[in-house]
């Protein structure tokens, strides 16, 4: 895992003050799972609704068509509609009927009903530090011995972090329009104290080749989005071993007993080509 990984995986943060449900992996009904973002930026939002799946089924999650949803900033109510287009690869995703732009500082709730059960959820939307410049070198271990053809340039990233503030952050990276991650099961995420005053030139996942089209993108996240994270990565990382711990769903901001998280969020970007 490059360095990059490293630093956003090096904290390990444990909050004793919440209840952890632990999950009958055999006989657990199928559970409402809700995930949502909400941007700043002027744009159709998105609330994607499912029910999971028995955990050991080969079938995906069972997309829901027929929930009512809406999301409020408490002045401003914002109704959604499921699949407008009609598109297969949409089914379950519901979108705002109007555009809208989230804006820094409130503080949004979602609510679905869904067969007579309301599930509602809120979180607040922080501002987002700025990505100073991205930068390009070749990694030399790759260009000995590249795992693919070709690509052995990495993209690097430099911002500042303000320490006035205690922030959380989320970070997405592209080679042109494919996610890329270092593993299957990664995510990357950082509170400010482990990012400290900046990011100086540290390698982002994936490796490119020239003509490829780097971009980082940063968003802000919440407390309760930092702690979303950290569940679902320790999750997604455990063996299944028989000495380890019994797996139990990810701390989330939503009532009802649905599993899933509805982020609001700051997002930033930068893109770079890759030149030899």
């Amino acid at each position: 895992m490059k360095n990059f990984a490293i630093l956003l995986f090096g904290l390990v943060v444990l909050f004793s003050c919440e209840e952890v449900v632990q999950l009958d992996l055999d006989s657990a009904e199928p559970i409402v799972v809700i995930e949502g973002l909400v941007l700043d930026r002027q744009t159709t939002q998105y609330v994607k609704i499912s029910r999971s799946v028995n955990f050991y089924s080969d079938e995906s999650s069972e997309p829901i068509r027929d929930a009512n949803v809406y999301v409020t900033d408490g002045s401003v109510t914002y109704t959604y509609e499921h699949n407008p287009n009609d598109q297969s690869a949409y089914e379950g995703y519901y979108f705002s009927t109007l555009s809208f732009r989230g804006i820094p500082g409130r503080t949004y709730t979602l609510v679905v009903d869904v067969d007579g059960t309301r599930y509602t959820a809120q979180d607040q939307l922080f501002p987002v530090t700025a990505i100073d410049s991205l930068s390009v070198r070749i990694n030399e271990d790759e260009f000995e011995d590249p795992e693919d053809e070709g690509y052995f340039y990495e993209v690097l990233f430099y911002a500042k972090e303000p320490q006035q503030t205690e922030d959380f952050y989320l970070f997405k990276f592209y080679r042109n329009d494919t996610l890329l991650l270092d593993s299957p099961n990664d995510i990357y995420f950082s509170d400010d104290k482990l990012i400290a005053e900046e990011i100086n030139g540290v390698p982002t996942s994936g490796f490119y080749k020239p003509g490829d089209i780097g971009r980082v993108e940063m968003y802000s996240i919440s407390n309760a989005g930092f702690i979303y994270y950290n569940d679902l990565i320790n999750l997604l990382q455990s063996d299944g071993g028989m000495f380890g711990s019994p797996p139990v769903n990810p701390r989330n901001n939503i009532s009802g007993g649905a599993l899933g998280f509805f982020q609001c969020s700051s997002m930033v970007f930068e893109t770079i080509e890759v030149t030899d």
